[in-house]
């Protein structure tokens, strides 16, 4: 079962995955939707610096989003 896509909330994830990216001294490929490193592209090297960039920035973005909920979640309770 497919949700249809949020087109708002598909954005401020890739502008959080942006940010995230770039505290963290790489580059968002809007186009590739990729995070990329300073290493060369397209070599062997550049390819698995990416892959460790994107899990860095993956890990980021899960991190700061699950502050962000728990900081809801205690406002509601404290809003109780």
């Amino acid at each position: 079962m497919n949700k249809p896509t949020n087109q708002n909330a598909k954005q401020a994830l890739n502008m959080l995955k942006m940010e995230i990216a770039n505290e963290l001294g790489y580059n968002y490929n809007l186009t590739s939707d990729k995070i990329e490193s300073d290493a060369p592209q397209n070599t062997l090297e550049g390819i698995s610096k990416n892959v460790l960039a994107g899990e860095k920035v993956g890990g980021a973005m899960t991190k700061s989003l699950v502050s962000k909920g728990e900081e809801i979640l205690l406002q509601k309770y404290k809003d109780k």
